[in-house]
């Protein structure tokens, strides 16, 4: 059940964010430009209720800007340029990585499903969508249930243990999740097929999608950033 003390936004208001996220990462925008977004989403983020994610990105950024304007502004060695391109790199990511995480929160798979339905999208783009989606939590789970059966056995998953032993590490791990990667898929497809996503007709949905106040605020602003960054006002 979400959390109605907090703003939720519409899908779509959220993948335009992701969107703007990765132009501002692929058009290298400028510095002020990407501190003024970084604002934004976590502003957005603390809206949506993920305030200690929200504190801990920001401050990240904030502290890799200050490392490469303080220390490492000007390259003076092999050293100083990896470090130097390790902190930008990082820095560069974090808006999408933002964007990202609020992208996901509060939202779930069936919501998506429901926007990009209404964005007309075709099946070919929403079904390995849905199987992404299902797959990665299945296998993070399977692999905890592996884990926690070989821990049972005596046998533990560490660094040292598959050096000595890596035939064992394949018997005991890595056949086993090779061969839950493939009925896990197998059974993801047919669920989504049987479900009827594979039907070429109007598809109905339970799940009502709407644009609200906060989303046309939220595109609005993102509008507005949009039109700074390109030179268009101010």
């Amino acid at each position: 059940m979400k959390n109605n003390r907090y703003i939720i936004f519409d899908p779509r208001s959220k993948l335009v964010t992701v969107i703007f996220a990765s132009l501002i990462l692929i058009s290298r925008a400028n510095p002020s430009m990407e501190l003024i977004f970084m604002v934004f989403i976590t502003c957005l983020l603390c809206l949506s209720g993920s305030i200690k994610k929200a504190m801990v990105i920001f401050m990240s950024y904030i502290v890799l800007v200050f490392l490469t304007i303080q220390f490492f502004h000007e390259i003076t060695g092999v050293l100083s340029a990896i470090i130097s391109f390790i902190l930008v790199v990082y820095k560069s990511l974090l808006p999408p990585v933002a964007a990202g995480m609020f992208a996901t929160q509060n939202t779930s798979v069936g919501e998506w499903v429901a926007a990009m339905k209404k964005w007309h999208m075709p099946n070919f783009l929403i079904i390995p969508f849905i199987v992404i989606c299902r797959f990665f939590p299945t296998l993070r789970h399977d692999f905890k249930s592996i884990r926690q059966a070989m821990k049972f056995r005596g046998i533990y998953l560490s660094f040292s243990q598959v050096v000595k032993h890596p035939i064992q590490t394949m018997e005991y791990f890595l056949v086993p999740i090779l061969k839950q990667v493939d009925y896990t898929a197998q059974e993801l497809s047919a669920t989504a097929l049987v479900r009827g996503l594979g039907y070429e007709g109007q598809h109905t949905s339970v799940i009502s999608i709407k644009l609200k106040i906060q989303d046309y605020l939220l595109l609005a602003s993102l509008l507005v950033l949009l039109l700074i960054e390109g030179g268009v006002i101010l």
